[in-house]
């Protein structure tokens, strides 16, 4: 396998991911990750971070609900704020960070996710699946 070796993750990130501001619903988050098939949203303030919300973070909320049929959960998950779910301070990525340290960042973490700025404007966002595609590529 040859990988290059300072390969930044602006080459293999998802540009211009699909976000969301806190005055959106939790609801509309979890229609955008059934409706795109993603698992994660960044939370944006015009163009700038300050949170993330995973699919994982939506089912943690709701798991008491489980049994409950899907209007039932679906009128759960509209009574939640996307502030009251979200994760704050967020580890990011820099479009000129390796993908080697984007790798390290995702092994040592519990999550699945990194977006990625330029400098504070987020541009992207890199996940497992990103990362696995580009060694299956390389391989």
């Amino acid at each position: 396998m040859s990988l290059k070796k300072k390969e930044f993750v602006q080459s293999i990130m998802t540009k211009d991911p699909i976000t969301v501001s806190t005055q959106n619903k939790l609801k509309d988050v979890y229609n955008i990750m059934k409706e795109h098939s993603i698992r994660h949203v960044p939370v944006v303030s015009g163009d700038e971070l300050i949170g993330i919300i995973s699919q994982s973070d939506i089912e943690r909320v709701t798991y008491v609900e489980e049994g409950l049929d899907e209007h039932i959960r679906s009128a759960f998950i509209d009574m939640l704020r996307i502030d009251q779910v979200m994760t704050r301070n967020v580890n990011v990525l820099q479009v000129d960070d390796s993908i080697k340290e984007a790798a390290e960042i995702l092994s040592m973490g519990s999550y699945h996710a990194l977006p990625v700025l330029d400098e504070k404007k987020l541009v992207g966002i890199l996940t497992t699946t990103d990362l696995i595609n580009y060694l299956l590529k390389h391989y």
